[in-house]
């Protein structure tokens, strides 16, 4: 009982002396419920630490601060504490060195590659990244994020435009729609589908226009309808059961 005890003291005490070490907290932001959104440590007035946190009090983002900007290292979470991205703020505003990891845990991006754009929402959280292909330097990546990190889009570029096969995906990491791009223009195969796997729309590109038959599902994969389109994308037939507008532009979602 009394090593338990001297344990749990030395633990106690540890934790204490780490807290302390970050400086003197303050909670600057909370959400409407009233748990901590940003807390912050300060040294002699300066700002030191910064934590930020989702609303089910789980920590979202952490690092070093210099004052008024970020510095050193900072680990970015998604909501159930995996961790999304590591980045080292010591020399540029936006960061260097990054790694960023997809929900599953398999790494995006590592720290050889090389980041040609990137921005950031105004709480300083990634939103989307552009790398050069590690397979062809030719070309490029481009990945947005959900507000939550997880992966939104993923998109080969070649000379600012899109080229090849682009994926996107709901929020709960359900594919949302894949789609093939030739020169900046959709082309070959497109496909939509419910955040529940379900397919709601599907059909073919050729440079740019829709092209033969289209075929629209809701949610639980009964027939919505169907349009037959031209070689020149002029839409010759349509049918369908409630009188209902298609557009893949809207998420291959009925107008």
């Amino acid at each position: 009982m009394k090593k338990v005890g001297l344990f749990s003291i030395l633990t106690l005490l540890i934790f204490t002396l780490l807290s302390c070490s970050k400086g003197e907290k303050k909670i600057e932001k909370k959400f409407s419920n009233g748990e901590p959104e940003i807390v912050a440590y300060y040294k002699q007035n300066k700002k030191v630490y910064e934590e930020h946190y989702y609303e089910n009090g789980k920590l979202r983002s952490e690092g070093d601060f210099n004052g008024k900007v970020r510095s050193g290292q900072w680990t970015f979470y998604f909501d159930d504490g995996k961790v999304f991205a590591k980045a080292d703020f010591s020399k540029k505003k936006e960061g260097e060195s990054w790694q960023i990891y997809k929900h599953e845990g398999d790494k995006l991006i590592g720290k050889s590659d090389k980041i040609t754009a990137m921005s950031f929402s105004p709480e300083g959280t990634l939103v989307d990244i552009t790398i050069k292909d590690p397979k062809d330097n030719k070309k490029e990546i481009y990945y947005r994020f959900f507000n939550s990190f997880k992966l939104r889009m993923q998109i080969t570029l070649v000379g600012n435009m899109y080229q090849g096969q682009a994926l996107s995906w709901h929020e709960n990491g359900k594919i949302n729609s894949e789609v093939f791009y030739v020169d900046g223009l959709e082309d070959s195969t497109y496909i939509s589908y419910a955040d529940n796997g379900q397919t709601m729309e599907k059909g073919q590109y050729k440079k740019g226009v829709k092209v033969g038959k289209w075929e629209h599902f809701n949610s639980e994969g009964k027939p919505l309808g169907v349009e037959i389109y031209d070689k020149d994308g002029t839409l010759l037939r349509e049918t369908n059961t409630q009188g209902l507008r298609f557009s893949h532009r809207n998420n291959g979602k009925a107008e």
